[in-house]
Order: structure tokens, then C-alpha cells, then sequence
């Protein structure tokens, strides 16, 4: 991919990120979902015996918490095992708030980009 691709696609990242620190809220729910993630990564870390780095720890949260579950992490301790049954269920809600509140985000960008483009369009809705 050529740098000037690259450079749009930060670009655009950080637009949106702009926009979701500005937006009425939202600061909230990133500051659950980060406080959300740092405890599961904390805890894996602290209880299951299989992760012994805090890189495994990070990674079996978030392939945990998005569900993708590749399988070469899995709780084996009865309280990890409870730990992420609960952890998953609250976990999950977050992540789709915080899912749904980037998509909201990039359709608003999105139609002010357009509507700054083509004013006129917006006067013959």
C-alpha cells in the first residue's frame, strides 16, 4: 500500500477518534470499555495458570471479548472459568456499545464530509 494510502487511512482514524473524544457521552463508555479491558487482562494475568505474560493476558481478553475465541487460550480453573462467564456477558454489552458509537460516529462524519462537499443537495431534501 503506498504511504500516501496510509496517511489517509491514519487520517481517518484520528477524525474519528476526534469526533468520538467531542461527542456528548461517549467519553464514558471508552473509559468502562478501557477499565473493562485493563481488568480482564489484570485478572488472566493474576489467576489463570496458562497466561504468563501480560501480552497473552491482553490477547485472551480481547479474542475473548469479540468473540473470536481462536481456541489456543481457554479459562481451566474453576475461577476463571466462572470469572469469564460473568466477564463475557457484561464485556460483551460494552464492546457492542462501544462498536455501535464508532459506527454512529463514522455515519455522521460521513454525511457532514458530503454535505460539505455538495451543499446543494441538502437544500433539495
Amino acid at each position: 500500500m503506498p504511504i500516501v494510502g496510509l496517511f489517509a487511512i491514519g487520517r481517518f482514524f484520528f477524525r474519528i477518534a476526534a469526533a468520538l473524544w467531542r461527542k456528548e457521552g461517549t467519553r464514558g463508555l471508552l473509559l468502562i470499555a478501557f477499565i473493562t479491558i485493563l481488568s480482564g487482562t489484570w485478572f488472566y494475568h493474576q489467576f489463570e495458570p496458562t497466561i504468563t505474560t501480560w501480552v497473552d493476558a491482553y490477547y485472551f481478553t480481547a479474542i475473548t471479548l469479540t468473540t473470536i475465541g481462536y481456541g489456543d487460550f481457554s479459562p481451566t480453573t474453576p475461577l476463571t472459568k466462572i470469572f469469564t462467564t460473568f466477564y463475557v456477558l457484561i464485556g460483551l454489552g460494552i464492546i457492542a456499545g462501544v462498536i455501535g458509537l464508532v459506527g454512529q460516529t463514522v455515519i455522521e462524519d460521513a454525511n457532514r464530509t458530503r454535505a460539505k462537499r455538495n451543499p446543494q443537495a441538502q437544500d433539495n431534501e
